[in-house]
């Protein structure tokens, strides 16, 4: 039955649609997330608004930290099939479902070169529905789009590795320069550390001789050099300096913007992330150790170490950690897990055993999560108990299957499980936890009130400073310290909104009787600040109606 499936481009077909439809669940249904996310956005939005598609800038700020590649992306998704003004997030995320799908389809094609179409296709399979590239591929940020890339430069690899000649060539070039405008040297770390490896370890070089065919590091360059080029000419060489100094070096160097972590937090990660393949993982390591010592699987066992090792130990020894930093590494874990699979009759009991455990950990962490969501922000206790009740079972049966070594049955539930977990969770969780959504939120209460009082506001000024509001109001919006938002009203002329985030000082007393003057409307969004972690209550005003206050 799996032959008949996977016969032909029916398998492509179903691996694209399954990643799409995994990063599809929140797409729609979740708010813009603060930071990273809403500023991505709001920086597309002014590109579309200005014109201007080489400077990046959040506001009155250069956005000197990641290259252009992303902006672009989000730009043509947005002016295809919205516009800036509209400000739908659902189109600025489009480019990361496209990553997503790219992830997966390259793993696929990795997996051809490197084992049986059906663990291939397994594999392929389990990543596009997997935890941390579903997610991440529903955010407009650049980790979803930067995985696809890297993939299919891996992918190019291993044709070169296998008899590919200068197609596959042309195709890392092109992958190698996308990747380094999207996220800068991340897709050639893992590609050269890979290729260090294999080399150190086989003593061969021969088959990377098609990478030296002249039009390859061409069209790299072509990618990438107009665009950096003319962004040191427009920012008087500040971009490659600011990115390295102010972005990179910080994170090479101690725990930037409060996200240190000791070595191992990746791999602490991987039970919850790596759902449902790491149902498969061990049993599938126990292969890769057995391949090594065949000399026809070998090179193939090699592959997939090197790709995964040197680059990991290099997130690890990080002092800045993100779990969506390894997620380049995932495809190779995944191509693993789909050896495991295959191999899970013959399988060690202690394999099994142990990745049942690592599988049953990932599976109460996502159901936390929902329950967790719906009870502490806003959502419902019922919704959260029958979302996690739902994926439980799911992934029980799961557990189950793979107990009793049915494959296919395990696989078919591995699939259901997390495709329902993501609509659950993204769909219908995160959406109903309302405190989690304060700007939009307040920007609902800022149109609601000047509607009422019929008042076109002439400023929009705020002492709550997360990225979203800015996306939710308009580029115009002001950010500003509580005591220079009452000046700032003070000093208006004409009705503007004041946006109050109640978490201020007792020092600010003076400046609150100041703000409390000329109001005409008021209402209170109170709700919780994860980029702080702290509950917040932030007090809406329209201020200087015509009528009076």
């Amino acid at each position: 039955m799996m032959d008949q499936l996977i016969a032909g481009q029916r398998a492509w077909w179903i691996i694209a649609a399954l990643a799409a439809i995994a990063a599809l669940a929140g797409v729609f249904t979740v708010q813009p997330l603060d930071r990273d996310e809403s500023r991505y956005a709001q920086a597309t939005v002014q590109m579309l608004e200005t014109g201007d598609f080489v400077e990046i800038n959040f506001q009155d700020a250069p956005r000197h930290k990641k290259p252009v590649g992303i902006y672009w992306m989000q730009a043509l998704t947005v002016g295809l099939l919205s516009d800036a003004d509209a400000r739908q997030i659902w189109a600025y995320r489009l480019p990361s479902v496209f990553g997503a799908m790219l992830a997966a389809l390259g793993c696929f094609w990795v997996g051809t070169r490197l084992m049986s179409r059906e663990a291939a296709f397994v594999a392929a399979a389990l990543l596009a529905v997997s935890a941390l590239l579903a997610a991440e591929g529903g955010i407009a940020k650049t980790d979803a789009i930067l995985a696809g890339l890297t993939t299919m430069a891996m992918a190019a690899l291993v044709q070169l590795r296998y008899g590919g000649g200068r197609s596959a060539a042309l195709i890392f070039w092109a992958m190698l320069g996308l990747g380094v405008l999207v996220k800068g040297p991340i897709t050639p770390m893992v590609a050269g550390l890979t290729v260090g490896a294999l080399v150190l370890w086989e003593r061969r070089v021969d088959w990377l001789k098609p990478l030296l065919f002249w039009p390859g590091p061409l069209l790299a360059a072509a990618i990438v050099l107009p665009w950096f080029i003319a962004i040191e000419l427009s920012s008087e060489a500040g971009f490659i300096q600011t990115a390295f100094l102010d972005d990179l070096a910080p994170k090479l160097t101690s725990g930037d913007e409060s996200h240190g972590a000791w070595p191992g937090y990746h791999l602490l990660l991987v039970p919850l992330l790596t759902i449902p393949f790491g149902f498969y993982l061990l049993p599938g390591l126990h292969r890769v150790w057995t391949n090594l010592k065949t000399p026809e699987t070998a090179s193939a066992a090699r592959f997939l170490l090197a790709w995964v090792i040197p680059s990991w130990i290099v997130f690890e020894l990080m002092p800045t950690k993100l779990p969506h930093y390894v997620l380049p590494l995932y495809p190779a874990l995944a191509l693993i897990a789909g050896l495991g699979w295959q191999a899970l009759r013959e399988a060690p009991v202690w394999s099994r055993y142990g990745s049942i455990a690592v599988g049953l950990t990932g599976g109460l962490l996502f159901a936390a999560l929902m329950i967790v969501g719906s009870l502490n922000y806003g959502g419902s206790a019922m919704t959260g108990y029958v979302a996690a009740a739902i994926f439980g079972l799911l992934v029980l049966g799961q557990t189950i299957e793979v107990y009793r070594k049915r494959a296919m049955t395990a696989l078919a539930l591995a699939i259901c499980a997390n495709l329902g977990g993501h609509f659950l969770l993204r769909g219908v969780v995160i959406p109903g936890a309302t405190d989690l959504n304060l700007s939009e939120r307040a920007a609902a209460a800022t149109r609601q009130m000047v509607s009422a009082a019929g008042e076109t506001p002439v400023a929009y000024l705020s002492s709550y400073t997360e990225p979203s509001l800015v996306f939710a109001l308009g580029t115009e919006t002001r950010l500003l310290e509580f005591s220079e938002l009452a000046d700032a009203v003070s000093a208006s002329e004409g009705p503007v909104i004041s946006i109050e985030d109640s978490s201020r000082s007792d020092a600010d007393i003076a400046a609150l009787s100041q703000l409390e003057t000329n109001v005409c409307a008021v209402q209170e969004v109170a709700g919780y600040n994860y980029s702080r972690g702290r509950e917040t209550v932030l007090i809406v005003r329209l201020h200087n109606c015509e009528e009076g206050g």
